[in-house]
């Protein structure tokens, strides 16, 4: 039974690095993929880099974030947990990545771990992108966000904006929905 490709031609970045959530990643990468949507694995070290995750499971990325295309190219961006955002957030490119699609109006996702991403993104002179906006994320990191000036609410998934932020692995399924929602939406 063939299945309508809602995301045909649509460009979906997942940055990844070392110790990320497993479901996190690969979840969002098939679901995406399922509705036709080209998936890049993007980490800040060279392409073709194999990251494993908290439970073992490999990716290879298919980009270097330095060879990332313009944002103007992209359709959404994925940011995942587990610790993997302790080292994302520590790549410029990366950040400044997150904060180009936000203020550009493209689906930004995180989850889990993943918002420690939106406190650490600015702009220039700028408040965290996560300042002002509703958002959630695992409870251990609710006083980053918090700190970093979200409202911050406990709810599976938080649309506000271009943002979008989950709580756990458990919230995937609602996740991804808002993140093909938000895709769609901005067509």
């Amino acid at each position: 039974m063939e299945f309508p490709k809602r995301l045909l031609g649509k460009t979906v970045v997942i940055f990844c690095d070392f110790q990320f959530e497993d479901m996190e990643v690969l979840y969002p990468k098939m679901r995406l993929e399922e509705e036709g949507a080209n998936v890049l694995i993007v980490g800040g070290h060279p392409a073709g880099m194999k990251y494993t995750g908290k439970y073992g499971y490999p990716v290879k990325s298919d980009l270097s974030v330095a060879d990332l295309p313009p944002v103007s190219e992209l359709d959404a961006l994925i940011l995942p947990g587990g610790f993997s955002p302790d080292y994302m957030r520590r790549n410029a490119k990366m950040l400044s990545t997150v904060v180009e699609m936000i203020a550009a109006g493209k689906p930004t996702a995180a989850i889990c771990h993943g918002p420690w991403m939106l406190c650490s993104a600015r702009a220039e002179g700028g408040p965290p992108v996560i300042a002002g906006k509703r958002a959630t994320s695992f409870f251990a990191i609710k006083d980053d966000c918090v700190n970093a000036g979200c409202t911050w609410v406990d709810e599976a998934v938080v649309v506000d904006g271009p943002l979008i932020t989950s709580r756990t692995p458990n919230d995937l399924t609602p996740f991804c929905h808002a993140i093909i929602s938000g895709i769609i939406a901005n067509q």
